[in-house]
């Protein structure tokens, strides 16, 4: 009899890790200790990024939206990374403001967005955000190693109201934005 692969085993412990973190992170105290900065700011799951709609551009007539991974990835690199929950909203200064949006990443091939959709605000945190970026990165992936390819859209926000867009640049999704922020 052939011993059991260690694999399935090293998965579901580090799920368990991960669902004890998250569970036992919001029962912990927020206030009185010294810890409580700490505490305060652990990512939540709230921007549902785990259950989130997303499409793919994997149809006949979207695969040219599609852009090579490696680029998307160093695109994504350049998105703010502040874990803190706030408002994303339309406009403002997003020099200084960096949860104004829209913005717009760009490398190469591919292009980033993040915006809101019909003009509606939304709570989320730049990590939520990213959670959102490589679920979609992830679960749109074509291809292998330099023909890899992803391109999609998926929701994120506390209501859903988020959208990031993942390809080439111009192929905006359902509630992407025309101005290009910033690129590289």
């Amino acid at each position: 009899m052939r011993p059991s692969s260690p694999f399935p085993s090293f998965y579901a412990l580090l799920a368990t890790l991960f669902l004890i973190c998250f569970n036992t992170s919001s029962a912990l105290p927020t206030s009185g200790s010294s810890d409580s900065n700490l505490l305060q700011s652990i990512p939540t799951l709230r921007s549902r990024s785990l259950d989130n709609w997303y499409q793919c551009y994997d149809s006949p007539g979207a695969m040219q939206r599609r852009a090579k991974y490696n680029d998307c990835a160093r695109a994504a690199a350049q998105l703010p990374n502040f874990i803190e929950e706030k408002t994303f909203h339309r406009g403002g200064d997003g020099n200084t403001d960096p949860y104004a949006l829209p913005i717009i990443k760009r490398h190469n091939t591919c292009q980033i967005t993040v915006d809101v959709r019909f003009g509606r605000s939304d709570v989320s945190s730049w990590v939520g955000i990213d959670m959102a970026l490589s679920k979609i990165m992830e679960a749109c992936s074509v291809g292998y190693g330099q023909h890899e390819t992803t391109g999609g859209e998926i929701e994120a926000g506390l209501a859903s109201f988020i959208l990031v867009t993942v390809g080439k640049p111009g192929a905006a999704g359902r509630g992407a934005a025309a101005a290009v922020v910033a690129t590289s």
